[in-house]
């Protein structure tokens, strides 16, 4: 019987390759070699979801959305083919996943209610397609092996997106006049994007990252491991740096300290001495830039200033349930209240929630976030197995370090840092219900 149903789950795979084979001579060479290379991650994926996991987190940085989204599709339907012969289990049966099930609900409502459906599609996609994504990692990834392989492919596409963002700065890249008041930030010519097209985007991203990174540094028992991954860390808060984002900078500053409250309480003694000593090394662009956070008069923080007013008055008159689920239509009735200020979201993630799902979705984000860090927090604190609770404190101090920045931008806006976001959550629910045994990750 075992071997049967075996032969019946190469069926789909063998197909595909007899296909490929008969229209290997039909093809002009580029788009042969793009459905070969297609081909081979299709018939992977599906002779193992993981591979196409581990393939879908490496990738989907450098791919173009629609690649990633339709990738993550066939994944999410390469998994129910294969559920045809293996059991799938919902979520982790745990009360973690509550608020995910209420929050699809509501954004599905506030899709139907909104003022324009068809631009809440968009989001609500992304988020669907997001979600199914997490549910595959839940179903397939069921042992500290496994995550682990896939934490260390997440650190180290992580680390060449920002090797990249180091090289646009050495080359000295041209940068949008729109993202930097000159007058107010003497010194700084550049500041890195790498493969996101916007600084700010790139350090929403590294901020969720390089926390997983500390960890893999601080859980690894192995020397040359440390060694490797004390590289990384330093080459993402490098990267991070040089993207001169305000926000990411604090966002991966209460990251840390949640992480290392969460790991090793007693460095926080040592932060304050250490803090002031590395301010008189800092370069003045960096100190300039830290210091112009309180200046109102830099074109950024008048620009969100004047975005987070007018966007206030649209959420007391559309109060109840919000305008709609998505950036458009916020960009639609936003542009009702002035035409002087083109906007696509309010630069504030906590703002445009209430501007889209009113009081509904706003309690929904922040029940989600108090559901989550407890049910997280209660599994750190009793668990014994050392390589799950630091994991597990680096999961949450890139998470926190994202709520932090999405004061100051919408971090539910870009598909790549959507699609980050519940990777992260996928991977705490994960390491909840993962077997626990005394072996470790060295």
């Amino acid at each position: 019987m075992i071997e049967k149903l075996k032969r019946r789950e190469l069926f789909l795979p063998i197909c595909l390759g007899i296909l490929f084979g008969l229209i290997y001579f039909k093809l002009p060479l580029k788009l042969f070699t793009f459905l070969f290379i297609g081909m081979l991650v299709a018939i992977l994926t599906l002779y193992n979801i993981k591979i196409g996991i581990i393939i879908s987190i490496f990738a989907y940085p450098y791919m173009p959305d629609i690649l990633n989204l339709l990738f993550m599709i066939f994944i999410f339907f390469a998994f129910i083919y294969r559920g045809i012969f293996r059991k799938i289990n919902p979520l982790t049966k745990d009360p973690i996943d509550v608020p995910i099930a209420i929050f699809v609900l509501v954004i599905i409502m506030s899709t139907i209610t909104s003022v324009s459906p068809g631009g809440s599609f968009r989001d609500l996609a992304l988020h669907l397609i997001s979600i199914s994504f997490v549910f595959v990692i839940i179903n397939t990834i069921n042992d500290k092996e496994d995550l682990n392989n896939i934490f260390v492919v997440l650190v180290m596409t992580g680390t060449l997106v920002a090797l990249y963002g180091i090289y646009q700065y050495n080359i000295k890249i041209d940068m949008e006049a729109k993202w930097l008041d000159a007058a107010n930030n003497e010194g700084i010519t550049t500041r890195v994007f790498s493969v996101f097209g916007n600084p700010n985007i790139l350090a929403e991203y590294l901020v969720m990252i390089t926390p997983i990174s500390v960890a893999m540094f601080w859980s690894s028992k192995k020397m040359y491991k440390k060694f490797i991954f004390l590289i990384t860390s330093l080459i993402l808060v490098a990267s991070l740096v040089l993207t001169f984002s305000r926000g990411g900078w604090l966002g991966f500053a209460i990251g840390m300290l949640i992480f290392i409250f969460l790991v090793e309480k007693r460095l926080l003694l040592l932060l304050i001495p250490v803090a002031l000593i590395a301010v008189n090394f800092l370069p003045s662009s960096i100190v300039n830039r830290i210091t112009s956070i309180k200046n109102l008069s830099d074109s950024s923080n008048s620009y969100r200033i004047r975005l987070w007013k007018i966007t206030l008055e649209l959420i007391r008159d559309n109060l109840p349930i919000g305008v709609g689920f998505g950036h458009l239509p916020f960009k639609k009735i936003f542009e009702t209240y002035t035409r002087a200020m083109p906007t696509y979201h309010s630069h504030n993630t906590y703002l445009q929630v209430m501007a889209e799902m009113g009081i509904i979705g706003i309690v929904v984000l922040f029940t989600f976030i108090i559901v989550f860090y407890k049910y997280s927090i209660k599994e750190l604190i009793k668990e014994e197995d050392k390589w799950v609770k630091t994991m597990t404190a680096g999961i949450i101090s890139g998470l926190g370090a994202i709520f932090v920045h999405g004061v100051v931008e919408n971090i539910f806006y870009m598909p790549k840092i959507i699609t980050t976001f519940w990777i992260l959550v996928s991977f705490i629910l994960v390491l909840i219900r993962i077997p626990k045994n005394p072996e470790e990750i060295s």
